[in-house]
């Protein structure tokens, strides 16, 4: 071919391939399901595809130097003596709707009286699973403010991953959730503060149990091989439970020295049943035997006074599952079990299915928020932004785009419902910071560029504690000042 002839076929084929990357829109063409057709586009052909990262090694060093100066461990009980207020360094302030900041007042006063035991949940999707960030916290808060034990956890451990308490389970345990897939065999919305119940009969609904039929299970309990020490030193074990139609017999055994027995009783009401304890065996066995199962919404490893702090993952969810329950039953939980501070967080389920406006998760969180508090206003509640999230593009990882449209969607909501707010994206580092968090030594998030490695939930952890922390500082001042 002549070098005329070459150069001509060159720039037809460079116009058609133009053309084509004109036309080709971000994101590529949707051919059916998940199948797409990309191409690069102009944007990425002619600017500079050099992607900027978020720095973030002072995020790290701040955090990791406080907790070394804490030599924070199993031993650690009683953090207040090393005054740790003057320790903390706080990345990411807590923002408040008003400026009396009066949204943490129930729990900041009921931990200053230090009167029994109070409640804190922890609600999240799977980026809380298998107590990340959680577990840290309740070390922290028990060590400053008192208590022990694990807190709430399922009877039937979830997806897998053992939590602060590892449960065996031996029968034919079944767990239905108010979120993700719905089991429809279920014909009522009793679902409890955990927005689930496991059960090891069949769900009878309107039908009677067979008397001849008895039903047996037990779940054993050990310390975790991954928890804190404290969670394993409890004073007090709690089932809850109710809607059985049969009594059932419920046996707590050290090996096989029996410890203490309760008769759940059948009714459709919540009922709490507890052992208390002079000292924790290395492994505990509850057995149960009757005509039916009840609903078993949780059992609790707690102490008789400080803070229970609960791990409650909901993996799949946007947080917008709770107003679906039976909120009578909701709000008799709340207050049985003394919840004094929620801590609310989600998101990561929301972005992938991008949208120009986010109005109506707004008003999807609002409505949730709203309803918590109308059935318990004695508690205080934290909203957690969503971290950032990466996508693989033509240049690399990049945030989503609807990041920071959702992120503020979730604060707008919190502060219409008079939440505090904490921006978890933005004490990340805010855009672009996942890849960064991603590529750290040793890293602080997983490859899928969305949840955290037990690391970057430690420092989460700790940035989110110095935040409460910092604010019951500033709320200790401003009463001291006001008795003055």
């Amino acid at each position: 071919m002549k070098p005329l002839k070459s150069l001509l076929f060159l720039i037809v084929v460079f116009g058609i391939l133009t053309l084509i990357a004109w036309a080709t829109p971000k994101g590529g063409i949707k051919l059916f399901n998940d199948w797409k057709i990309k191409f690069p586009t102009l944007s990425s052909i002619f600017n500079d595809s050099t992607i900027k990262y978020a720095d973030i090694s002072s995020i790290i060093k701040k955090n990791e130097l406080t907790s070394d100066s804490l030599q924070l461990n199993d031993s650690l009980l009683s953090i207040d003596s090393l005054n740790v207020d003057s320790l903390v360094n706080v990345v990411q302030q807590l923002e408040f709707p008003d400026s009396q900041r009066t949204a943490l007042l129930p729990f900041f006063k009921n931990i200053q009286r230090n009167e029994g035991l109070i409640r804190v949940l922890h609600y999240g999707d799977s980026q809380i699973e298998g107590d990340r960030i959680t577990g840290f916290i309740r070390n922290r808060f028990q060590g400053r403010f008192g208590g022990s034990g694990a807190g709430l956890v399922p009877i039937v451990e979830v997806n897998d991953l053992s939590g602060a308490i590892s449960i065996d389970n031996t029968g034919e345990w079944k767990r239905y959730t108010l979120f993700g897939k719905i089991d429809k065999t279920i014909k009522h919305k009793k679902y409890g503060v955990m927005l689930s119940f496991s059960r090891f009969a069949p769900v009878f609904n309107d039908s009677i149990p067979n008397d001849s039929i008895i039903y047996e299970a037990s779940a054993n309990i050990k310390k975790a091989g991954a928890a804190y020490g404290n969670c394993y030193n409890f004073s007090e074990i709690k089932l809850l439970y109710g809607n059985n139609k049969k009594p059932v017999m419920a046996e707590l055994y050290d090996g096989d020295k029996l410890l203490g027995f309760e008769t759940l009783l059948a009714g459709q009401d919540f009922n709490i049943a507890t052992w208390k304890l002079t000292s924790v065996p290395k492994e505990l066995t509850l057995k149960f035997s009757g005509k039916d199962s009840p609903d078993i919404y949780g059992i609790a490893f707690d102490s008789n006074k400080g803070l229970a702090f609960d791990n409650i993952p909901l993996r799949g969810s946007s947080g917008t599952d709770f107003s679906r329950g039976d909120l009578n039953l909701l709000k008799k939980m709340y207050e049985q079990l003394n919840v004094k501070l929620l801590i609310f967080e989600f998101g990561v389920n929301v972005v992938p299915n991008v949208q120009e406006d986010y109005t109506f998760y707004e008003n999807w969180i609002y409505s949730q928020l709203s309803t918590l508090k109308r059935i318990h206003p004695d508690m205080g509640i934290i909203v957690i932004g969503l971290s950032d999230m990466s996508q693989k593009t033509e240049n690399g990882y990049e945030s989503y785009p609807n990041i920071e449209k959702i992120r503020t969607a979730q604060k707008k909501a919190a502060f219409r419902a008079n939440c505090a707010f904490w921006d978890f994206y933005q004490a990340m580092g805010g855009k672009n910071s996942m890849p960064s968090w991603v590529n750290a030594d040793p890293p602080m998030a997983a490859k899928d560029y969305t949840h955290l490695s037990p690391r970057g939930a430690k420092i989460t952890a700790e940035m989110l504690y110095n935040a409460l922390v910092s604010e019951y500082n500033r709320f200790k001042i401003s009463n001291t000042e006001t008795k003055k």
